[in-house]
């Protein structure tokens, strides 16, 4: 089943994709994502037909996406910081809160878009204490990004073989 995913942003419009419904979880969901066309997510470069495995939980304070080049090979974890999660019947949707923290295959994590957070500060998009907000959260991940990914590799694993 097709569900649509948009991705709220403070400072540019939305984004919309359509993406497979892998299982629907009591607070969230986990979804796939077909590349249509080649990307770069902190100086890695995606293939087209890289897939994303996502993982969306309404009492995280981040979206888990797990990328894989076409082969299956792991390219790496990406953590979106967000909130509102709302998962309807044929759409999934949250507010990204710009910061994000990357993880290689070696578990290294690298904090992307602290730019973005400070610029849209400054331009009052958003305020002192959701800044405060974002980097706490960007604080849990750092120190639990290891368990958080094992946890969502055990839920992809039970949901069939073709799941990387």
């Amino acid at each position: 089943m097709n569900i649509l995913e948009i991705k709220k942003h403070i400072n540019k419009p939305d984004e919309r994709y359509e993406c497979e419904l892998l299982e629907r979880l009591p607070d969230g969901a986990i979804l796939k994502y077909v590349n249509d066309r080649p990307g770069r997510v902190a100086g890695v470069f995606f293939d087209t037909g890289s897939v994303t495995y996502a993982l969306y939980r309404a009492h995280a304070g981040h979206v888990l996406w797990k990328m894989v080049a076409p082969s299956g090979r792991l390219k790496g974890h990406l953590f979106h910081i967000s909130r509102d999660l709302k998962v309807g019947a044929d759409r999934l949707e949250y507010q990204d809160l710009l910061l994000d923290l990357w993880v290689d295959p070696k578990g290294d994590i690298t904090v992307l878009d602290r730019d973005e957070v400070e610029d849209c500060e400054a331009r009052g998009l958003i305020g002192r204490q959701e800044v405060e907000w974002i980097e706490a959260q960007a604080q849990v991940v750092r120190e639990n990004a290891p368990d958080f990914i094992s946890g969502f590799d055990e839920l992809l694993g039970g949901i069939g073989p073709h799941v990387s």
